[in-house]
């Protein structure tokens, strides 16, 4: 506590005190400013409220001790007075500073979620971000700007269900800040609900577990790769989004997706044009032939197994290897080993994720 402090707003409420007892009446209101001025300023400054009715307490008995020792000494009913009147006194001013105290934390609150919703509308946005601004208002709102942060992008699976979302938002919340011993970070981007918390062990687990159980209202979280400091998690919120939008894509689409596990998925999304070039490139000579797309398709994740493929698509054995040769000869490749390349694998990843793109 500063001399500013001391100065103007404990003295003038110890003045009110001694005059309340001494003229034997309760506070005015116009002596009740100073005690709603500490409340408010205690509010500010983040002190709890018990803290401040422990100091009208505290005041109390100072003002009783100081008033019982003064000469020449008070009488037996002096003392039981100078007590009543100064409980009385002390009530007033109490209630006045929590009065304060709750409208200002209310005010306050409601300031530094706005605070918290437009930071996560900065970093999940398009422009360059100066980390040390993101930090310094960061820290407004009790963020430990020093330690490794990720971010989570949350979504349900039903086209503009707020209350769908606001619930899968507060089951994250829920399970994760057991966890935490930082302030989250939360807001939006357009339908899809943004998380920025401190990196823990097991959190990825953690949201597996929160999905799992949640199977009346499937939801996708995204998972950004943590960075070192608070400044630098802009990018950990694009790789959230972006892995989430892959996992509405995997069946099942409810999960946990993780953007390592996904990055190849989030460049072919990322890059329509190109992945249609590679598309093109890579299976042309086949892809006005749906039924030799799919084979190749199915071969591949077979393992090359000209049986485990004809069991999958209902066919022949015979079919099946047919089917191999005019794919093998189209894409001018000696045998069918030779098809497991980069770009076609790419290619049909790049046709699949087309064709799971939502409705929504």
């Amino acid at each position: 506590m500063d001399l500013d402090d001391l100065a103007g707003t404990i003295t003038p409420n110890i003045r009110t005190l001694l005059l309340a007892v001494a003229e034997r009446r309760a506070p005015l209101d116009d002596e009740l400013t100073t005690a709603a001025q500490l409340g408010e300023r205690r509010a500010i400054q983040g002190v709890p409220i018990e803290a401040v009715v422990t100091s009208w307490h505290k005041a109390e008995r100072e003002v009783f001790a100081w008033l019982a020792a003064v000469d020449p000494p008070l009488t037996a009913e002096e003392h039981r007075q100078v007590a009543r009147d100064l409980a009385a006194a002390i009530d007033v001013l109490t209630a006045a500073s929590t009065e304060a105290y709750r409208r200002t934390r209310t005010e306050v609150a409601a300031h530094l979620e706005q605070i918290a919703t437009d930071l996560v509308s900065r970093l999940t946005g398009a422009e360059r971000l100066d980390p040390l601004v993101i930090e310094e208002r960061a820290r407004l709102v009790g963020v430990a700007v020093q330690e490794p942060h990720r971010a989570l992008a949350v979504r349900g699976l039903r086209d503009d269900d707020r209350h769908l979302l606001d619930r899968a938002q507060r089951l994250v919340l829920d399970a994760i800040r057991p966890k935490l011993h930082s302030r989250t970070v939360v807001g939006s981007r357009g339908d899809v609900a943004v998380i920025v918390a401190p990196e823990v062990p097991g959190l990825t687990d953690v949201l597996g577990r929160v999905v799992q159980r949640s199977r009346r209202d499937a939801f996708v979280v995204g998972v950004g790769l943590p960075r070192p400091r608070f400044g630098e998690v802009a990018g950990s919120c694009r790789e959230a989004m972006a892995a989430l939008e892959v996992g509405r894509r995997r069946p099942p689409a409810a999960g946990v997706v993780e953007f390592a596990a996904v990055a190849a998925d989030v460049l072919l999304l990322e890059n329509p044009l190109d992945s249609r070039q590679v598309v093109r490139s890579a299976l042309g000579p086949i892809l006005g032939r749906p039924q030799l797309v799919a084979t190749l398709d199915t071969y591949l994740r077979c393992g090359l197994s000209t049986r485990a493929t004809a069991v999958s698509l209902d066919l022949h054995d015979n079919t099946v290897t047919y089917r191999m040769r005019q794919i093998t000869e189209a894409l001018r490749v000696s045998a069918p080993a030779d098809l497991v390349r980069a770009d076609i694998l790419m290619a049909l990843r790049a046709r699949e994720l087309e064709a799971l793109a939502p409705p929504y």
